[in-house]
């Protein structure tokens, strides 16, 4: 069939973070979280925020469709089950584990939404499956209607989805079918920081060399705090509320060394692994006292996921004559744009979505400090699963 003749779905991702302040399958969201953040940051000069859970929900919504090497490539891409069945299971479970916030000082929704055109014709089993497993609230509009977007976004905005103006109306010009993925995070400091602390303090670049200023905050308290040689970096741990389920992770790379030879080593140091240390350091040595210096930031990301995928292997969802949706539709359709907007907010209430070369080799032998004011690495993480919901990289100072 002819390019011109084929329709196109197209997929849009976007992802609102507003935070103030032992299943098998917890592996999948985690494993990739860290190579999704490295491809984005390619296409975001460095400075970024991305859910990798949301991202991950979103691409399992795609993969419930694909079929052949389409779906082949999202499953090594996102390291999602052969089987089927395997594939709904492994979701429900993860997403019951992830999103079930037990603590006031957290609230965390993730929605899906699937917009169909009133002329498109999808197999019954596949709407069945978007929503009785994927649990996606499915919509019928006439994409030609000027006002979709407005409909549309009103929809999401009544269902829950916490989020405003989500859909334009040029994302219904070409498509058949939306799927959307809104999630947002709001988390309250386990231990506050001071507004009367922060003060505005000089950014530095990997070389030492000032490159702006920012808002730091700072507070002295007993945190999970760890310099890890695998890493050639020191993390620090920051908990939201009282029960240790979700915290924020901050990776600061040693002096002179860059985010990119971090990532490097995530190849051999996991995510999982982060938590182990920070664990045998606090059995071996207690909470000890840490100044802690963070500043006080907001960053949005608008990215057209298409290259990172590429980048992870995934590009038969994308080519007219490559995709295979069979068990979506008999039409020919492919994924035009996967759009990803994630918003992050880290103020002394908590999250809305220099050391000297030596200081390394001294581990927990002096009282540690913890100044992030060179570029750094954060994660904000379901715990128990090490299922990444936020991450991304603070290299672009500005005081916020």
């Amino acid at each position: 069939m002819p390019e011109s003749a084929m329709k196109s779905v197209i997929v849009l991702l976007f992802i609102i973070a507003t935070c103030y302040c032992a299943v098998d399958f917890n592996d999948r969201p985690r494993n990739f979280s860290i190579e999704l953040l490295h491809y984005t940051q390619l296409q975001t000069d460095g400075h970024v925020v991305i859910s990798p859970y949301g991202i991950w929900t979103l691409m399992t919504g795609v993969a419930l469709g694909a079929t052949g090497n389409s779906y082949n490539q999202l499953a090594r891409a996102f390291i999602l089950p052969k089987n089927r069945g395997n594939l709904i299971k492994g979701y429900k479970e993860l997403s019951s584990i992830v999103l079930n916030s037990k603590t006031n000082a957290v609230t965390l929704t993730s929605k899906n939404f699937v917009f169909l055109d009133n002329d498109f014709n999808v197999y019954p089993e596949f709407k069945r499956t978007i929503q009785n497993d994927f649990d996606a609230s499915v919509k019928v509009l006439d994409f030609q209607d000027p006002n979709s977007a407005r409909i549309a976004n009103t929809y999401i905005e009544k269902s829950g989805g916490r989020v405003s103006n989500v859909l334009r109306s040029d994302d219904f010009a070409e498509a058949r079918m939306l799927l959307t993925n809104v999630i947002s995070f709001k988390g309250l400091w386990q231990s506050p920081f001071n507004k009367s602390e922060t003060v505005v303090e000089p950014f530095y670049n990997e070389g030492k060399t000032v490159i702006g200023s920012v808002n730091m905050m700072f507070q002295k308290g007993q945190f999970p705090y760890s310099n890890i040689r695998e890493l050639e970096s020191f993390v620090l741990e920051l908990p939201y509320g009282d029960d240790g389920k979700y915290s924020m992770i901050f990776i600061l790379p040693y002096p002179k060394l860059k985010v990119n030879d971090v990532y490097r080593n995530f190849a051999k140091f996991t995510l999982k692994d982060i938590f182990k240390k920070l664990q045998s350091d606090v059995d071996d040595f207690g909470l000890e006292e840490i100044d802690v210096k963070i500043p006080r930031f907001h960053i949005t990301t608008n990215v057209v996921m298409n290259k990172p995928l590429n980048d992870m292997g995934v590009y038969d969802i994308f080519q007219p004559n490559l995709a295979n949706f069979q068990r979506v539709t008999n039409e020919d359709i492919f994924v035009s744009a996967i759009v990803h907007k994630a918003d992050i907010e880290v103020t002394e209430s908590g999250t809305v979505a220099s050391a000297v070369s030596s200081a390394y080799l001294a581990d927990r032998i002096s009282s540690p400090s913890f100044y992030a004011n060179r570029p750094f690495i954060y994660f904000v993480i379901e715990k128990s699963t090490t299922t990444v919901l936020f991450g991304g990289i603070y290299s672009k100072p500005t005081v916020y």
